[in-house]
């Protein structure tokens, strides 16, 4: 099995959520949630946005995990200032004047090489330019859309997004969608239910998880002598949580298993997929264990309150101090500086986020759920 020359479409789900996208019911903005590596980038690259294009609407595409140390910000304003400047012939044929990078868009000088938060030309300018040179409905998919939450750039973006969606959604000009995704539905909900977030109340959609028809198919790629049955790889892939990266990996072991004999091969699947999960989950643990204790306790306090998590309250340190006593004889310093300097720490390590107000959550839910597990035992 060549998981690399082939894709699993959902092209009915892609015409579901297009259908809501285009309507007016999404002109506030949908949002896409679905846990980690289970399906969903592939799905917006592979199904929504070709799905998005056949309906004639212009499609920008962003990954804020493409760079993780890039500003979302920035990311956001160079992947819009990129379509405009692949359009810049038909924006040339609508309307030019001046020099070669800018253009005059219905009076407005357009600086193209410019575009973003607090440059030369705003989002909302560049987007309303290529909605009038286009004549199309604009989509902008962001993915991973939480991240845009870590500073006060990719805040700010949205910010200014928001005012691109009320411009461009004007009689004025062809409309604007956005579509944002997000790997973590709590993160993902702080973007339409904070009062004081840009897309207050926009639609948040929890996506279907892959299902038995792309079990059927991953069979049908599958390269060994002896199949496994769809029951067992059904329960395999529950096992995984439903991520195909693993699921294929199992998979590929199973087909260089000599002399299989088709009794052994659903419980070999099913055994060699919770030997994947946990061989996963034991690397997780020993990077937790070779935390600082302050640093594995912040975690597993992190992992236990989830949303109530707050990390200078009284019964937070209180905590703090429980865990650090049973994982060093010596005493640790737990002040606000400590915590601070810990969490930081996290950060850098990719196993916590934060979001520019503060928010702190674990940044993989599978690491959560190990920890509140018992999974230091």
């Amino acid at each position: 099995m060549d998981s690399n020359l082939s894709v699993f479409h959902r092209a009915s789900l892609a015409d579901v959520y297009v259908r809501r996208i285009l309507s007016a019911k999404g002109a506030s903005g949908v949002f896409l949630a679905a846990p980690r590596r289970t399906g969903k980038s592939t799905f917006i690259r592979e199904d929504l946005v070709p799905a998005l294009q056949a309906q004639h609407a212009e499609v920008i595409y962003v990954d804020l995990w493409a760079d993780r140390s890039a500003d979302p910000g920035e990311l956001i304003g160079s992947a819009i200032q990129r379509h405009l400047l692949s359009r810049e012939s038909r924006l040339l044929q609508w309307a030019r004047k001046g020099g070669l990078d800018k253009i005059a868009v219905g009076g407005l000088q357009l600086d193209i090489q410019k575009v973003g938060v607090g440059r030369g030309t705003t989002l909302a300018e560049g987007l309303s330019a290529l909605s009038d040179a286009t004549q199309a409905l604009i989509v902008l998919v962001i993915d991973e859309a939480q991240h845009a939450l870590t500073t006060e750039a990719g805040a700010s973006a949205l910010f200014a997004l928001k005012a691109a969606r009320d411009q461009i959604n004007s009689s004025a000009h062809h409309g604007f969608r956005l579509v944002a995704t997000g790997s973590n539905r709590d993160k993902l909900a702080l973007l339409v239910h904070g009062k004081d977030q840009a897309f207050l109340n926009a639609s948040l959609v929890d996506m279907p998880l892959l299902d038995d028809a792309y079990l059927a198919w991953e069979l049908q790629q599958f390269d060994g002598e002896i199949l496994p049955s769809l029951s067992a790889l059904h329960d395999a892939f529950a096992i995984c949580g439903h991520r195909p990266e693993t699921l294929r990996r199992v998979l590929d072991e199973l087909a260089f298993v000599p002399d299989l004999d088709a009794s052994r091969a659903d419980a070999l699947l099913l055994q060699q997929t919770r030997a994947a999960l946990e061989e996963a989950r034991r690397e997780f643990m020993r990077q937790v264990n070779s935390l600082p204790p302050l640093q594995a306790a912040v975690l597993q306090t992190m992992a236990e309150t989830g949303d109530l998590y707050a990390p200078f309250r009284t019964p937070t340190l209180t905590r703090y101090r429980a865990v650090c006593a049973q994982l060093s004889a010596e005493e640790i310093r737990i002040d606000n500086s400590a915590i601070q300097y810990a969490l930081d720490a996290l950060r850098d390590k990719a196993l916590v986020w934060k979001s520019a107000r503060g928010v702190y959550a674990i940044e993989d839910g599978q690491h959560a759920a190990w920890l509140v597990n018992g999974a230091g035992s």
